[in-house]
């Protein structure tokens, strides 16, 4: 009763999206999804060669594994949609059309993660605008990253300092007029890491 009652709060201060008992059956359907058991051989694998414990494979830990990686996954979404911007607020940043916006998208000027969903804008990280314009050299640079590059981490490699671009940051660096090349070979060695 008290675990719910906590719910029942936790959804409150979030404005009531959803009943306490609708919130719990979300939460059981979600968590029964996945608990498929293992096999003797990835069992083995996991115990022999990770630092996890008989209590983190069985159905419950299991759980609650997922639910820090569903919690993980929100957060950088929520995270990348903050520091980002859509097609019309680009379009407004640039002064350009939309349609403009999306096409240097599909040439690969404009660095947009995923392919979109129907129905919603793209999102543009603002690492990549500097005094309403688009960074210099992004075409030859976004290419080069590494196809399951994560957008945060693309984000963190673009904004933090290399001493191989003389201490400058890749967007300080591009924007100061420095070879996109140095740039993109060092996001192409980001594969092999």
């Amino acid at each position: 009763m008290a675990f719910e009652y906590e719910v029942d709060r936790a959804l409150h201060r979030r404005g009531d999206p959803m009943s306490t008992h609708d919130f719990l059956a979300v939460l059981e359907e979600v968590t029964s999804i996945a608990v498929e058991p293992l096999t003797a051989g990835e069992h083995d694998f996991l115990m022999k060669n990770t630092d996890l414990e008989e209590a983190d494979l069985d159905p419950g830990g299991r759980v609650a594994t997922n639910l820090r990686v569903l919690a993980g996954q929100a957060s950088s979404r929520a995270a990348l949609r903050e520091n980002s911007l859509s097609t019309a607020e680009v379009a407004s940043l640039t002064g350009r059309d939309p349609a403009n916006v999306r096409r240097s998208r599909l040439e690969g000027a404009l660095y947009s993660p995923g392919t979109g969903v129907p129905g919603q804008s793209l999102r543009f990280p603002r690492w990549q605008f500097i005094e309403g314009a688009p960074v210099p050299g992004l075409r030859k640079v976004i290419p080069a990253f590494p196809a399951h590059f994560h957008p945060l981490s693309i984000e963190r490699f673009m904004t933090t300092a290399n001493e191989d671009l003389e201490g400058m940051t890749p967007v300080a660096w591009l924007a100061m007029g420095g070879a996109p090349d140095a740039v993109a070979a060092l996001a192409d060695e980001l594969g092999y890491e």
